[in-house]
């Protein structure tokens, strides 16, 4: 069984609970890098607005599925620890496990000067950041929490992830992945569209 792990996939920090096979990790990083590539495409096309429901239907594409589906919201105008209020959501939609798993992720993400410099530079290029704690579940398929939060722009200087500020609409939802799906009918050509991509937007964490 392999232990805890983590990576920051282009805005997105993901973190992996044991039991999780490298196969199954790569095929999950492979299909978020895969969806957020495509979603900011069209988003900086202007051609969509809504970069979170274009996102989670490219998700739905490449194998997620709505297991069920849940929003969390803070109200605009109150102030509290976004890592708090993350794990808050995190754990209300899937559990303590979950936010326990993400919290390592900001730990080891927070040593990590290049690791965490990727991640504020894109978010602040999309305007969205995501963290993505996963579990292994039944029939080889994984479990995700899909925590976003659509964010003003002026609010993520360097180190924002750690610093009070105030709260925008949260979106957390607990989806599954198909892997073996994905495997089969996806990751080919999803490689082959990532290679020049992939080996700089997939940074390894040590949590």
């Amino acid at each position: 069984m392999s232990e805890q792990q983590a990576a920051v996939v282009g805005a997105s920090l993901m973190s992996f609970m044991p039991g999780l096979s490298p196969g199954q990790r790569s095929s999950v990083q492979l299909a978020i890098l895969q969806a957020e590539q495509e979603t900011r495409f069209v988003h900086e096309q202007g051609q969509v607005e809504d970069w979170y429901s274009y996102y989670k239907n490219k998700l739905k594409f490449y194998g997620w599925d709505a297991v069920p589906p849940s929003e969390v919201h803070w109200p605009g105008q109150e102030r509290s620890g976004i890592v708090d209020s993350a794990l808050k959501a995190i754990s209300a939609i899937a559990g303590d496990d979950y936010a326990l798993s993400t919290e390592r992720a900001m730990q080891g993400l927070k040593r990590n000067a290049r690791a965490l410099l990727q991640f504020e530079q894109r978010t602040r290029q999309q305007g969205v950041f995501q963290l993505l704690p996963c579990a292994p579940a039944r029939n080889g398929s994984v479990d995700m929490v899909l925590y976003h939060e659509l964010v003003d722009v002026s609010e993520l200087s360097a180190g924002f992830l750690y610093r009070q500020r105030r709260q925008k609409l949260l979106r957390a939802e607990l989806v599954r992945f198909n892997t073996r799906l994905f495997d089969q009918q996806f990751r080919s050509k999803v490689q082959r569209s990532l290679q020049n991509v992939a080996l700089r937007e997939i940074l390894d964490l040590k949590v």
